[in-house]
């Protein structure tokens, strides 16, 4: 009946927050448990997912300008974007995603700092960010625990108020860790608005609102794994203790505690105590005899091994990654495990992208309509036109191949055929087409103008000199002329 009692509590309304603190405890001591999480925000996050602005004019035609300025002034607010001046955004990503692993979900504040100097930093525009643990969402105000709900009609479930069609619309949080030993006064949780708050989650049913550890189905695993390992250390080391046994032909007597400093007990005989390869004199009749303690136990990888398979199946990571073992990996191994992963990965990082990284580009452009910030459109504009005339293209983290010189190849073929795109095939390197396009252009056009020529540019030159015609290099050429009056 206890065992049966402490389970309804652990699946009761707060078994989800027992389970965060057993998966923060287990991230701490447990270094699988630990890697699981790094793997998976290395996949996603990677250093983080950055952004470029795409403004065009009607046409269709990009206006560089405005995106250079843009993008620097991006640039300089994710240096500061933490509201304590510590973290980049890119930094705010990576702790988001560990925390959403981990704690199962995370909740990041949009503040509209009064100016753009804020706290002895400054920023670009009034705009920071707030990372919240979970654990400071009040679990008190729950189900019409508080005056305003009531008066409202709405509800509270675990720290989130919610209006009469379960969408978010308060959120009661503390304004420090309730369990923080540091808290100097008693704390009563502020009301903030959900305008304020993103908080992410996997949602894994219909009406969920509050996240779970996505360590939860692993649990007893990662424990059972980590005891384990642990009795194998301690059976090796007493193993080692045992080097021979004592054989003799007279009966021994029991072994009872020394008396005060004589070497032998109350039935005379001779206290022994282990050490590592200890041997001790013999007796007449006695004989020596080698023990083989089985340690370390060759069973012992295997069930490692099984066990760190399920572990990974229950977090969607594979196991060469989390087990650091790769001496059974092939090439088609290797390329089967990563396009396996590369989905899953997909939608997380979608995740990132439309529920953290976009909705604070969204809060940036506000922020800067509200000062008037050049070459960024008007509150007017944003209303009427937002996607449009804030505009970006997101780059996610460089996906590494197993076969670089195959899949360049095969990238490559794809492009001839018109069967896949530049955006496509630059996006999964982590880079944008467009900065690609505008650098690799850049660098021709120095190059040419430096007269540094290939053989067959060279060839093509003293060929179009005894025809009259000119080359791209000549055309450079005459610009350079035009423009300054000399090459």
């Amino acid at each position: 009946p206890k065992n049966q009692s402490a389970d309804q509590e652990l699946m009761g309304p707060f078994g989800a927050d027992a389970l965060r603190a057993w998966a923060s405890a287990l991230v701490r001591d447990n270094a699988y448990a630990w890697n699981v999480v790094d793997t998976i925000v290395s996949n996603v996050i990677g250093s983080g997912i950055t952004a470029q602005s795409t403004y065009e004019t009607p046409d269709g035609e990009d206006v560089e300008d405005v995106n250079d300025r843009r993008d620097k002034v991006w640039a300089e607010w994710c240096e500061v974007a933490d509201i304590n001046g510590q973290l980049t955004f890119s930094e705010i990503q990576i702790l988001a995603q560990r925390e959403i692993v981990e704690a199962g979900e995370v909740l990041v504040r949009l503040i509209k700092t009064p100016s753009k100097e804020y706290r002895g930093i400054a920023r670009p525009v009034p705009l920071a960010l707030e990372l919240i643990e979970s654990d400071r969402l009040s679990l008190e105000r729950d189900t019409f625990a508080s005056r305003q709900a009531r008066e409202s009609g709405n509800r509270i479930i675990r720290g989130i108020e919610l209006d009469d069609k379960g969408r978010p619309v308060f959120y009661w949080i503390y304004p420090e860790h309730p369990n923080s030993p540091y808290a100097v006064r008693q704390q009563e949780p502020e009301r903030i608005p959900a305008s304020e708050i993103l908080h992410l989650y996997r949602k894994d049913r219909v009406g969920q609102t509050r996240g779970v550890t996505w360590f939860a189905p692993i649990m007893s695993w990662l424990r059972d794994l980590g005891v384990y390992v642990d009795n194998e250390i301690q059976a090796s080391a007493v193993a080692s203790c045992f080097g021979v046994a004592i054989k003799t032909e007279t009966a021994p007597g029991g072994l009872l505690g020394p008396s005060d400093e004589d070497p032998t007990d109350t039935n005379g005989n001779t206290l022994e105590y282990l050490e590592p390869a200890m041997i001790t004199r013999l007796r007449p009749g006695e004989s020596i005899e080698s023990i083989n303690p089985g340690r370390p136990n060759s069973a012992s990888e295997p069930w490692i091994n099984l066990m760190l398979r399920g572990i990974c199946a229950g977090t969607g990571t594979n196991y060469e990654a989390i087990a650091k073992d790769f001496s059974k990996t092939s090439y088609s191994s290797s390329r089967s495990s990563k396009l396996e992963d590369r989905p899953r990965y997909g939608r997380y990082q979608n995740y990132s992208v439309w529920h953290l990284c976009q909705p604070v580009w969204d809060e940036f452009f506000n922020a800067a309509a509200r000062v008037g910030k050049d070459g960024f459109p008007t509150s007017t504009e944003l209303l009427d036109d937002r996607r449009n005339v804030s505009s970006v293209e997101w780059q996610l983290p460089e996906q590494p191949w197993v076969d670089p010189q195959s899949e360049q190849a095969s990238a490559e073929s794809s492009l001839n055929s018109f069967t896949d795109t530049f955006q496509s095939v630059v996006g999964s390197r982590g880079k944008s087409y467009r900065s690609v396009f505008y650098q690799r252009a850049k660098e021709e056009r120095l190059r040419l103008k430096l007269g540094l020529l290939t053989s067959e540019e060279k060839t093509a030159h003293m060929m179009a000199q005894q025809t009259g015609a000119t080359t791209p290099a000549d055309d450079i050429a005459l610009e350079e002329q035009a423009g300054t009056g000399e090459w």
